[in-house]
């Protein structure tokens, strides 16, 4: 299954975009802030999808600071989200399969790990050839794309 048709059965991209707006209108504070940074993060990996941008100037680009701030507030990240990520959301999608019953915060938590771990194999070795960077990002909006179906 390649990544159009995998998302084609989770969420359109007009849809995602509709639900990022709404959820942004109805966020205050770290929350509010995460979710634009969320949304930031998406558009430019579609940015980079579709334009077939250099994997390391994209990874960069990625956003951290945010969430970052929310962790060192102390912010309680389950307010995202109370429930933990439900089978209906992840759909027939077998990438998605071990997510299933993960909290919010574990899920978001997962995601900025990831983008650490490339931002810090962009920085210390820009000619990685033992991994493929793009399918790296691919993989990255796909989870975000599960988080944001999740949050909606």
């Amino acid at each position: 299954m390649d990544f159009t048709q995998a998302f084609s059965t989770i969420l359109s991209v007009e849809k995602l975009a509709k639900n990022l707006d709404s959820l942004l209108k109805n966020s205050r504070g770290h929350k509010r802030a995460i979710l634009r940074e969320m949304q930031e993060n998406i558009n430019l990996l579609f940015l980079a999808k579709n334009r077939q941008l250099p994997a390391g100037k994209v990874i960069e680009k990625l956003e951290r600071r945010n969430y970052l701030a929310a962790a060192d507030a102390g912010f309680n990240f389950k307010l995202i989200k109370r429930s933990a990520l439900k089978k209906e959301t992840v759909k027939d999608v077998p990438q998605f399969k071990k997510y299933i019953g993960w909290s919010t915060e574990r899920l978001l938590e997962n995601i900025y790990l990831k983008v650490k771990q490339l931002q810090d194999i962009a920085a210390i070795d820009p000619e990685q050839k033992s991994l493929n960077l793009q399918i790296r990002l691919e993989n990255l909006l796909r989870l975000m794309m599960l988080l944001l179906q999740h949050v909606k």
